[in-house]
């Protein structure tokens, strides 16, 4: 990763705003002051999709058939594949048939989940998940750093799950992950926490978020199931 693009990741808009005016917290600013800092995280959010749609990388509101198209690119392959029907928030919008989608990387053991939103137009949200072992214990500063949301596995090991989200930055971020470690292609969490819940099956009443990944793991190829670790 540049120096660029890791500015531009760890950019902190709301911070700079609460700098600027005094050191005040964002909850303290007067009618202005949150003006202000709300054109300033549009504009900051803007500079940010540009530079990252200009390195071929992921951001927010990414079309869904180029999100498709960079992930395949990336090396990963079709898991699973669905389309349903998007529940409807007011009796005036159209029925809408979204898609959502499992792929993974049999080399890397890297899971992806993705939906996409505006009748397949763009995305609505995913997560990866996988497990990196640290090249050196100096470099398990860096994995920490990146890893989102996750945590460490085995010290001894220097093993660390990661979960990160696709929408924004998503191969620079895997990029400085790689430079500091390696992707294991079989997970040692076999019991760690996975969400494949389209937004239709969430707002189902006493939904069961396990039982449903699950159904959905057992639907996906064997490479797949040994990647997670399913018996």
């Amino acid at each position: 990763m540049d120096q660029q693009t890791e500015r531009i990741l760890t950019h902190d808009s709301l911070y700079e705003s609460e700098k600027a005016f005094g050191n005040k917290h964002w909850s303290e600013f007067n009618e202005l002051e949150r003006g202000l800092s709300l054109l300033k995280f549009i504009d900051d959010n803007q500079k940010k999709k540009d530079h990252l749609e200009s390195i071929g990388d992921t951001h927010w509101g990414i079309k869904w058939n180029d999100f498709l198209k960079l992930i395949k690119q990336y090396g990963f392959v079709e898991g699973l594949k669905y389309d349903w029907l998007a529940p409807k928030y007011n009796d005036n919008e159209d029925d809408r048939i979204e898609e959502a989608i499992i792929y993974y990387h049999p080399r890397k053991g890297l899971v992806l989940w993705a939906t996409s939103y505006g009748n397949k137009d763009h995305i609505n949200g995913g997560n990866l998940y996988g497990e990196i072992k640290a090249n050196s214990k100096e470099d398990c500063n860096t994995i920490w750093k990146w890893l989102s949301t996750g945590g460490c596995i085995n010290s001894n090991l220097m093993i660390y799950k990661t979960q990160q989200d696709v929408r924004e930055g998503l191969f620079s971020k895997l990029e400085v992950l790689e430079s500091a470690g390696v992707f294991q292609e079989k997970w040692i969490d076999k019991n760690r926490f996975l969400w494949f819940l389209d937004y239709s099956e969430e707002k189902k009443e006493s939904y069961d978020y396990k039982q449903i990944s699950k159904e959905k793991i057992m639907r996906c190829p064997k490479d797949l199931q040994e990647i997670i670790g399913v018996n």
